[in-house]
């Protein structure tokens, strides 16, 4: 008869679950504070003292719902329990009831309270529940490093009872810290702490404020008129709206009606709608998320600066929240860890990175597949969802790139004449011009702003597919006006100018990122969908698209070449002929054409292997690819050779 056995639990359990998974100070005291969150706290003060002495703590206080004696036996002492997950945080207690506030859990994992051993070896805990006297327990972490072979529930733990009146909540205190924070470390939690609580919630009656209090700090805070250079106060949270940025906003929502998951995308200029959409969702775990992104212009950019007190690009760029709480690393500066940046290194003229958007992920309700890993500062689980998640974050983003970069670059989306359509007609173009701009034909409903056309024809005034389309129209007619011609000329220098500098920027960034992540580049490289055509080139592919940089650069310097000589040319003659006007034109249309066709390629190489069909012009395509790739490739390797 075989005979039951149990597992043994090591003390040194502690550490695996405690500061093996919480590596970060930061992070360990945003644990705790989401602690104080889930608690139900309107409140909580963290307490800095005695920073510069041989005995500095770390006190933090909250007014939440507090703890009873069987609380802290059959929940905080529990080892990895967690009442959130199984729904009982809140059983046989009234508090919930008594406040506002109905959130969602933040945590769920069991593991927050090892954040104290984190910071210091030593913890007193202190925790009232409303009627009810005040528990103690002190915490000597240090007792479960000693022996490795001590059983985890064989080391004890003090406690007491004090028979005060004090109000509900807790305080922890964390003695013989093993870190030094000074100013600068001070700062920096400042700064972290403004994004952990989503500030963009409806819920404008769910009020948590944090308090920062540091004594040591408070003569050099006397020297500082600068929120972002005192430590001391309150902590002001980011609110995006409030930024008035006069820019382009996309915001998509995944939401429930009538039994079906549907997803509303919005896209607006400078606060005023320029379409909404909605479609059927087929995403199976994705419900209840906002996604919001912010287009950062260089107008919005100095509007951010101005009222932030600092750049978009040190404040952070697409943060995750989820039930409110931000999930960390998402959002913080230099950190991509939806590799935004790597895929802009990949077409730097028709992506947007970090550095040229900022907004939220907004996660609600209980969304068990969306769940943060156990190591803090890792973000979310990579499953289905995760997968599913940024899924949608990338269709939200091609559709803000579509209207910001491709219709201002190179524009040509106003293909009819609107004004002179009938209203059936303008509504079925408009439906194809918002299709077109959205990049889908599944819409089951639709809207748009009054000023649709005139925002995209803003949009398009400065592309380069607009002005050389006034130039020939100009050249056709016979009508040449040098000096307008000559403003036109400096208009498309300063496009591909702009293009080339875009280029520069996006290569250097792009090799910082490959000195950084080698090994996540290369597993990235041997996941990434196979080429379709070409397939027995792809270990060239690399070099290729090194290459594709390379032709677009000469291209440029082609075109910014020609314009120099014609710019001089116009300078020089108090005339210019149709024809010597139309040789200029013609060698910068030709290098314009060069970029299109090396664009293309690119794109078309990047055909999914799963499609089932696909319909391309392949005689056009090899035509082009022998032509315009393969050719020069081939003759600029033989030259240098």
């Amino acid at each position: 008869m075989p005979k039951e056995m149990q597992f043994k639990v090591s003390s040194a359990l502690k550490d695996i679950i405690g500061r093996d998974l919480i590596n970060d100070d930061l992070i360990a005291i945003f644990e705790l504070v989401k602690n104080s969150y889930d608690a139900h706290a309107t409140k909580v003060d963290i307490y800095f003292e005695n920073l510069y002495t041989d005995e500095p703590s770390i006190k933090i206080v909250d007014n939440g719902k507090g703890m009873s004696f069987a609380d802290l036996r059959d929940k905080w002492l529990f080892l990895a329990y967690s009442a959130k997950k199984d729904g009982t945080e809140d059983d046989n207690t009234d508090f919930r009831d008594k406040i506002n506030t109905k959130r969602a859990y933040a945590g769920a994992k069991g593991i927050g309270r090892f954040s104290c051993d984190r910071l210091g070896s030593n913890l007193l805990l202190e925790t009232t529940k409303e009627n009810s006297p005040t528990e103690v327990l002190d915490v000597d972490w240090e007792k479960f490093e000693e022996d490795a072979k001590k059983e985890f529930i064989d080391i004890s733990v003090s406690h007491k009872t004090l028979k005060d009146d004090k109000e509900h909540g807790t305080i922890l205190t964390i003695t013989n810290l093993r870190n030094q924070w000074d100013r600068k470390q001070l700062l920096k939690l400042k700064d972290a702490l403004a994004k952990l609580i989503n500030p963009n919630q409806s819920n404008q009656e769910d009020i948590f404020e944090i308090y920062l209090h540091a004594e040591d700090e408070k003569s050099e805070d006397k020297k500082n008129d600068e929120y972002y250079k005192r430590v001391n106060g309150i902590i002001q949270n980011l609110i995006f709206e409030t930024l008035d940025l006069k820019t382009s906003k996309i915001i998509t929502q995944v939401f429930e009606r009538a039994g079906e998951t549907i997803i509303k995308t919005s896209l607006f200029e400078a606060n005023q709608l320029v379409y909404w959409i909605e479609e059927a969702s087929t995403f199976k775990y994705l419900h209840n998320i906002i996604y919001t992104i912010y287009f950062l212009n260089q107008s919005s950019k100095s509007t951010f600066s101005r009222r932030m007190g600092l750049q978009p690009v040190e404040y952070g760029h697409i943060f995750i929240y989820k039930n409110g709480i931000r999930i960390y690393p998402y959002g913080e500066r230099g950190e991509d860890p939806l590799k935004m940046d790597n895929r802009k290194a990949q077409g730097y003229a028709r992506y947007l990175g970090t550095r040229e958007v900022i907004g939220y992920i907004d996660i609600k309700g209980s969304t068990d597949y969306l769940k943060e890993t156990s190591s803090r500062g890792d973000g979310l689980v990579k499953n289905e969802a995760y997968l599913e998640l940024e899924n949608l974050f990338y269709i939200t983003l091609k559709r803000l790139e579509k209207y910001n970069l491709d219709v201002t670059k190179w524009g040509n989306i106003l293909t009819d004449d609107y004004v002179s359509l009938n209203d059936d007609e303008r509504f079925e173009a408009l439906l194809k011009l918002i299709k077109n701009l959205a990049n889908t034909d599944d819409i089951i409903d639709i809207d748009y702003g009054d000023k649709i056309i005139q925002m995209i024809e803003k949009k398009e005034s400065s592309s380069a597919g607009t002005i050389l389309k006034e130039i020939k129209k100009d050249l056709g007619s016979g009508k040449i006006d040098a000096e307008k011609a000559l403003i036109q000329v400096h208009n498309i220098e300063k496009k591909f100018t702009s293009l080339q500098k875009e280029k520069e920027e996006a290569e250097t960034e792009a090799e910082i990122k490959r000195q950084l992540n080698k090994e996540l580049e290369l597993k990235k490289e041997q996941t990434e969908e196979q080429v379709f055509f070409l397939e027995s080139i792809q270990p060239l592919e690399k070099s290729e698209l090194i290459k594709l940089q390379h032709h677009i650069g000469l291209y440029a310097d082609s075109i910014e070449d020609t314009i120099l000589d014609f710019s001089m040319f116009l300078d020089e003659n108090e005339s210019i002929t149709k024809n010597e006007a139309m040789d200029y034109m013609a060698r910068i249309s030709f290098a314009v054409q060069n970029i299109i066709v090396i664009k293309n390629y690119a794109t078309k190489a990047k055909f999914l292997s799963k499609s089932d069909k696909i319909e391309a012009d392949i005689v056009r395509y090899i035509n082009e690819y022998i032509n315009q790739i393969y050719l020069i490739n081939n003759t600029r390797e033989l030259k240098v050779i």
